[in-house]
């Protein structure tokens, strides 16, 4: 006979685990109390059988086969007897960007200089992440963290009832409290959507020193659909937690831009949500299969409003199409030059460019009219933004942008030409007449995987590609009440409904394009130049820098001042540069996409070097290469901040 373990009653009051638990999850997890004290009549029950192996059934079937605690320790010794992990390649300085190619190179040479060996192969048991898949009564989830050492635990259940009936048996309140005692992060995520699964690990694992993904765990508790696609887009967007952290030399260059871009008077900016407009917008790239649509978009160009994107807009014009607007999101200058190129063929005139605070000056000052935004996660829009909404999410690629600010435009009814974000044809992922397409700039993306097709089949796909597509899904997914269709012969977007351009139908009428320009020019902000000076007046970024550089300093101290230093100071060093510091928004803005980096470096060759002395060495070498980064660095954003001082006053 089998007992039923049932809720509480007089008779039968809640076990004290249970209730420990209960106060647990309401101490620590609280959006989950809620939901589990509302548990009140679970279609699965937990059961005892008369030798007492506890299981769990749904409708009588066993969930553990009679006995859960045997099943999930003969799964755990499976487990790690071949465990599914991932390691990080090893980094490259020559191919790290500024500061932390510096680092990486002189930390190297001297490995080399003192015959400090590694194993580039060797990826020790010990790892920073544990990502679990299924949860079910949990009794496996102290002993993984306990034998991967995670300092990071994601924890996934689609199922609240099994998390539920889990607090009746796993100790959550011990796992809770060593982890804040411990410095631990254990992360529960309840929910049924593959998407949502991956979207909020992925955002856990960058709040959460995301460069330390070496050697990451991920285990499997039960079979699921839901929860082999999540492990599916985990395993795939790994990537993703690493891709733009920001490079401390990049934000000094948006900087620069972003004040000489808000110091020309009273620039336009797009911040707010417009009012719906019922005009059909025209989103064009320059994928390969934009190539057979421009006759169409020609046919249809009096009837909708075109936006242009990156190269795209060269693409157009060589048709005889110019656009309403044009897109722009990066600062460097090559994009500058691109666009000298495509105005000396071709007239700009007439076209409004969108683009990022961030753009080189050169790039505003070759349109009659631009209108400017904010861009989300960078020090220039923590800087200067004042309370302005910000345009997110506008990266990583300009098609973000432009479908981002279509919505905040006011479109509702959007078509994607040329959004191709792959190719049907092997390593060519741009049009003819694009600046690839042209050989005005040598094709750069690679080909690495193979994805779904809009129109069936399949496309090549590559990483930023990738990355800007889950990007678009996420934003369309956002916006409920957005018509979004995908007119591009490349990959599927989903969210986006595929249409080829022949089954578009649109209104008769021809736009009054004086009268759009009009209306969009009315809910626009206006920023001067007085603002941009009360604005910055009114922040002692350079306090808040020497402060936390004095903290990095004290961290780097007392790791040297050990006789056998350790490697926990790289954690300290980044929650002294966390980007979600709401007292350090600012300074921590420049600092903690390359200093993660380096943390990741550092992380890298601490592990994979086996002997106790050259590991000693090693740390030493690290903690003196540390502080010199960190020196550089602030002479480099004080020398930042005097010349935005000088630049003000004198414009």
């Amino acid at each position: 006979m089998t007992m039923v373990v049932a809720d509480a009653t007089e008779a039968n009051p809640v076990p004290d685990l249970f209730q420990a638990n209960l106060a647990a999850f309401k101490r620590w997890a609280p959006n989950l109390y809620g939901r589990l004290a509302a548990v009140t009549a679970p279609n699965s029950e937990l059961t005892v059988g008369p030798d007492g192996r506890i299981d769990m059934a749904f409708r009588g079937q066993g969930f553990y086969d009679g006995d859960a605690l045997a099943a999930t320790s003969a799964q755990l010794e499976g487990y790690f007897a071949k465990p599914l992990r991932h390691a990080i390649n090893e980094p490259e300085p020559e191919r790290l960007e500024g500061a932390c190619g510096d680092f990486c190179t002189a930390v190297t040479d001297r490995l080399a200089e003192q015959a400090v060996s590694y194993d580039s192969a060797n990826c020790p048991p010990e790892s920073h992440v544990l990502v679990v898949f299924g949860i079910g009564l949990g009794l496996h989830v102290g002993p993984l963290i306990e034998r991967t050492g995670a300092r990071v635990a994601v924890l996934i259940e689609p199922n609240l009832e099994f998390l539920y009936h889990s607090l009746y048996l796993t100790d959550w309140h011990a796992i809770y409290e060593s982890a804040a005692e411990e410095g631990r992060q254990v992360v529960v995520i309840v929910e049924q959507d593959s998407s949502t699964i991956a979207s909020r690990g992925r955002q856990t694992l960058r709040a959460n020193n995301p460069a330390l993904l070496d050697g990451i765990y991920l285990y499997t508790h039960y079979p699921s659909a839901v929860l082999e696609q999540a492990k599916e887009r985990v395993q795939h967007e790994l990537f993703l937690t690493l891709s733009g952290l920001g490079f401390f030399e990049d934000e000094l260059i948006m900087t620069r831009n972003a004040v000489a871009n808000l110091s020309r008077g009273s620039v336009e900016i797009l911040c707010d949500y417009h009012r719906r407009r019922d005009e059909p917008l025209f989103i064009v790239g320059s994928g390969p299969s934009v190539e057979g649509d421009l006759d169409f978009i020609a046919d249809h160009a009096d009837r909708a409003v075109l936006i242009s994107i990156g190269s795209g807009l060269r693409v157009l014009l060589h048709r005889g199409l110019r656009p309403d607007f044009h897109v722009e999101l990066e600062n460097g200058e090559g994009n500058v030059e691109i666009m000298a190129a495509t105005a000396k063929d071709h007239d700009l005139g007439g076209i409004t460019l969108l683009a990022s605070l961030t753009v080189q000056p050169g790039m505003v000052e070759m349109f009659d009219r631009a209108v400017l935004f904010f861009r989300e996660r960078v020090s220039s829009t923590t800087l200067f933004h004042s309370g302005l909404e910000v345009l997110q999410p506008a990266g990583p690629t300009v098609a973000n942008s432009a479908l981002i600010a279509g919505i905040r435009l006011g479109f509702r009814e959007l078509y994607l030409f040329g959004l191709d974000m792959g190719s049907k044809v092997e390593g060519r992922f741009h049009a003819e007449g694009s600046v690839y397409g042209a050989g005005l700039r040598a094709e750069v993306a690679k080909p690495n995987r193979r994805f779904a097709g809009n129109f069936g089949g399949e496309v090549t796909g590559e990483t930023i590609f990738n990355w800007s597509r889950k990007v678009l899904e996420g934003a369309l997914q956002a916006h409920r009440g957005v018509r979004a269709y995908n007119c591009s012969d490349g990959a599927r977007i989903a969210g986006a409904v595929p249409k080829v351009a022949r089954a578009v139908e649109l209104g008769a009428a021809p736009l009054d394009r004086t009268a759009l320009q009009a209306a969009i020019a009315k809910g626009l902000r206006r920023y001067t130049l007085d603002h941009l000076r009360r604005t910055w007046g009114e922040q002692d970024s350079r306090a808040e820098a020497e402060e936390v550089f004095r903290s990095i300093e004290r961290i780097l101290d007392r790791a040297a001042e050990e006789s056998e230093p350790g490697i926990d100071w790289i954690h300290e060093i980044f929650e002294a540069v966390r980007p979600d510091n709401p007292a350090k928004l600012v300074v921590t803005a420049y600092l903690s996409g390359t200093l993660s980096i380096c943390i990741g470096c550092t992380n890298w060759y601490d592990r994979r070097i086996a002997d106790p002395g050259d590991r000693q060495r090693y740390r030493r070498i690290a903690i003196e290469e540390f502080r010199v980064l960190a020196g550089a660095l602030r002479d480099k954003l004080l020398a930042l901040f005097d010349e935005v001082d000088r630049r003000l006053t004198a414009a």
